[in-house]
């Protein structure tokens, strides 16, 4: 497994290093905020919650020392849960979204932990679409209708069911690209 940027800093950070703090939050604050700004959709929720985060990284020093092996992974996790939890508390999330995020088992093996944590994001994703356009998606992936079939049922052209894929499937691309790099990048999570 690829170490965190750099163990020495980590370590200065659970000491109290407020330079150490420092080099952290200018190496993974960008990151972080994208991040839950691709999840919350906000820029202004992505700030508050990214501010959070990092408050809590201050706050919570100490255990970075003995008892976070992978600072990155727990930043990862954490980024996750905060952007979740402003979701949850913005009402902006459904009852077939919280179903996937209650589902995901923390002791899974990490192949496992990452196909749920995408089919979530996928879920996420397709909750906030616009609701012809989540429709339209969950008709044709979740339920194997054809264009025509679509087309017919909603009442609407061929044309317009491929326009509402299309775009649906761009979106989808765009955020599962911005996760994919947030776990890869440097091979590790958020980058180290």
């Amino acid at each position: 497994m690829v170490l965190d940027i750099n163990t020495a800093i980590i370590k200065r950070l659970s000491e109290g290093d407020q330079g150490a703090y420092r080099i952290v939050f200018e190496h993974y604050y960008p990151r972080v905020w994208e991040f839950v700004r691709r999840m919350v959709k906000s820029e202004s929720l992505a700030e508050d919650v990214t501010q959070d985060i990092f408050v809590k990284i201050w706050e919570r020093r100490e255990m970075f020392g003995v008892e976070v092996h992978s600072f990155s992974n727990y930043l990862y996790v954490m980024s996750r849960n905060a952007a979740i939890n402003a979701l949850r508390h913005s009402d902006r999330i459904t009852p077939l979204a919280e179903d996937a995020i209650l589902s995901i088992d923390n002791h899974s093996v990490e192949e496992d932990y990452y196909a749920r944590e995408k089919e979530l994001i996928i879920r996420l994703t397709v909750c906030r679409m616009p609701e012809q356009r989540r429709k339209i998606f969950e008709m044709s992936r979740y339920m194997g209708m054809d264009n025509q079939t679509i087309a017919h049922t909603l009442n609407i052209s061929k044309k317009t069911v491929e326009n509402h894929l299309t775009l649906a499937l761009k979106t989808l691309r765009s955020v599962l690209t911005a996760w994919i790099s947030l776990i890869t990048i440097g091979g590790g999570i958020l980058g180290l």
